[in-house]
């Protein structure tokens, strides 16, 4: 593509960034209109496949998710346990 489409294309996408208080809540109602859309789309597709005994496709979700310093505190004990296996053959290895 040539530079001056390339400008031209860029500068012609202009944001839709809301200036009032009125414009905000229409895009928040545009937004919760569109999640219950899709929430409504799940719950059909979900009674679909209960009426002809078919497999979920959105199963329930079970527990709650690990957090990330747990999730990095796992991380680290694992790394510590395989470091010190490594060092116990090496170790083992010398004798």
């Amino acid at each position: 593509m040539k530079s001056y489409l390339t400008n031209m294309i860029i500068s012609a996408v202009k944001p839709s960034v809301p200036k009032t208080k009125l414009q905000q809540k229409m895009g928040d109602l545009k937004k919760a209109i569109q999640k219950t859309k899709g929430s409504k789309a799940k719950l059909s597709q979900t009674l679909f496949e209960i009426e002809n005994k078919m497999p979920l496709t959105f199963k329930k979700k079970s527990g709650r998710s690990m957090k990330e310093s747990d999730r990095k505190k796992k991380i680290m004990k694992d790394n510590n346990k395989v470091i010190g296996r490594m060092f116990k053959k090496a170790i083992e290895g010398d004798k």
